[in-house]
């Protein structure tokens, strides 16, 4: 019997990205689906039966709930990790060719087992091997090879990557507490801000 093909299923703003990430990963014998980013994920992974669910889901880690201002990125990790379901959760920022250390240790620290950022010719290869890592699959070099390649000489000098990145702000994370920063008396708590994100100004508890 032909061993099952593992699933990935993807959540993506940002188009060209979501047809890059799916045509990297289905030449790594993946089974990609690609959602809609107006899917609740926690409803639609409620609904799977536990045998049946991706065993990896990729997702910007910008969309929100239909119903809310909360990132879905939260409510899935905090389901996936309630459940102990054996999916494993890669967000992606496809707004940053670098993730900053401390948006890494967040994420990880909401429950994803990593975060990754905009792909290019340079890290194409680097980032789908950290992604087939996860689920066990041994990378599939020769075509994403080609897909580099051809990335490399269609990018010309960089504008529409570079437009793109402008396009849409950064996730700020706090770096500290400002009051923390400047003379605190012995009552004030270092801490304070810790518990809080900031996502294009809406306070978002973790």
């Amino acid at each position: 019997m032909a061993e099952l093909k593992k699933a990935v299923l993807m959540m993506h703003t940002d188009q060209a990205q979501g047809e890059l990430w799916q045509a990297a990963l289905a030449t790594q014998q993946l089974d990609v689906i690609w959602e809609n980013v107006s899917l609740d994920l926690v409803q639609y992974l409620e609904k799977c039966d536990r045998q049946k669910l991706p065993d990896m889901l990729i997702m910007d880690m910008a969309i929100k709930s239909a119903s809310s201002e909360t990132l879905q990125s939260s409510s899935v990790c905090q389901w996936i990790t309630k459940q102990k379901a054996p999916t494993k959760v890669v967000l992606f920022n496809p707004r940053q060719e670098k993730i900053k250390d401390i948006e890494h240790s967040w994420a990880i620290r909401r429950g994803a087992s990593d975060v990754l950022p905009r792909l290019s010719p340079e890290n194409l290869m680097a980032e789908v091997a950290r992604v087939t890592a996860l689920i066990g699959c041994s990378l599939i070099s020769e075509p994403l090879e080609k897909i580099a390649r051809s990335m490399g000489a269609s990018s010309g000098n960089g504008q529409v990557r570079e437009a793109n990145l402008a396009a849409t702000p950064d996730i700020n994370l706090p770096k500290a507490n400002s009051k923390s920063e400047t003379k605190t008396n012995a009552n004030q708590k270092p801490d304070d801000g810790d518990d809080m994100v900031t996502y294009r100004g809406v306070r978002i508890r973790r």
